[in-house]
């Protein structure tokens, strides 16, 4: 009788101390419940701003696919000698009323806080199904909508946008793309979800709140949040990269509904999307990859023709931790 008291004792001593430490958890077993959040320090995350811009609310002029694909529609001999409809003017007609057409919308945008790059190996599926340990290079970030989107104002005589306006919506949806982009190894790696890297990765950073991959957090209204409170935390995993990187970039699509149409030598179009862009640079090499140190921005360098040599990579006029581009 006396061992089996000693017995009961021992385990919940064992239970409540697992409790205490984080080592069990009594909700839902995850690894973000099993510890509680860390708190961030100042500069910790690195904060960028929305890039609301005016330009970015008007797309054109163009000459829209209808004038070039029918041109049947003219009006030329032999049905109109003059080349001219009989009755009304030349400008009124579809063909002329297609040409140097200028679009304009709302443009809204998110603003984002992350951390750097960083590494963990973790264990992770291969095609066969089985677990094989392997580095993972991911991401971690929070983005939050502040509102004040950018309105077009449109004179109604001249068509000419006037003084931009600012709105808010009740929420926006994040569709992200995240891209590790190297201009040395002439790579480019999309983002992967990897559900059992991303536990390892909640209960190693303990923010407090899960971590959604980029399914997951597109699948959520962000609302509007003009100090961050009703923030979404998500995370992009990539793995297979190559080892010997040594500066290299991020680029982060989705962040804003602002967009550009580019036309090629051939006269196609090209629809670029607005694009924020991380520059990453990490001193190591392809032996133990896990434990180098990624660091944000552009290394600085004794040798100025080592900086320039980063610089053109990226075609730069200076050092810079993040840049806004299209493409």
């Amino acid at each position: 009788m006396n061992s089996l008291i000693f017995r009961c004792f021992l385990l919940i001593a064992i239970t409540t101390n697992s409790l205490a430490f984080g080592q069990v958890s009594p909700s839902d077993g995850t690894a973000s419940s099993r510890l509680p959040a860390r708190k961030l320090a100042e500069g910790v995350l690195t904060v960028v701003p929305p890039d609301q811009n005016f330009a970015d609310t008007s797309i054109g002029p163009l000459d829209l696919d209808l004038v070039e694909k029918h041109p049947e529609l003219a009006w030329t001999v032999p049905d109109f000698p003059d080349n001219k409809p009989f009755f009304g003017s030349p400008a009124e007609t579809l063909l002329e009323l297609s040409k140097t057409i200028t679009f304009r919308r709302d443009v809204w945008s998110l603003q984002i806080a992350f951390k750097p790059v960083r590494l963990i190996e973790v264990d992770v599926p291969n095609a066969a199904g089985q677990l094989e340990r392997k580095v993972v290079w991911y991401m971690v970030y929070r983005v939050h909508y502040p509102g004040l989107d950018v309105l077009p104002v449109a004179d109604p005589e001249s068509n000419i946008a006037s003084d931009p306006q600012s709105g808010t919506r009740e929420s926006v949806r994040f569709l992200p793309r995240f891209s590790i982009v190297s201009k040395e190894r002439n790579l480019m790696i999309d983002a992967r979800i990897m559900p059992t890297a991303k536990a390892a990765i909640e209960a190693k950073e303990r923010v407090g709140q899960p971590l959604l991959d980029s399914i997951e957090i597109a699948k959520i209204d962000i609302p509007y949040s003009a100090d961050g409170s009703k923030g979404i935390w998500g995370l992009a995993t990539w793995t297979d990269v190559d080892p010997r990187l040594d500066f290299f970039a991020v680029d982060i699509r989705g962040l804003t509904n602002a967009y550009r149409i580019k036309i090629d030598t051939a006269s196609a179009k090209q629809y670029e999307r607005k694009t924020l862009r991380v520059f990453h640079w990490r001193a190591g090499d392809a032996i133990d990859e896990a434990k180098d140190r990624i660091r944000l921005g552009i290394p600085a360098s004794e040798s100025p023709e080592r900086v320039q040599h980063y610089l053109d990579k990226f075609s730069l006029q200076e050092r810079l931790d993040y840049q806004w581009i299209y493409r």
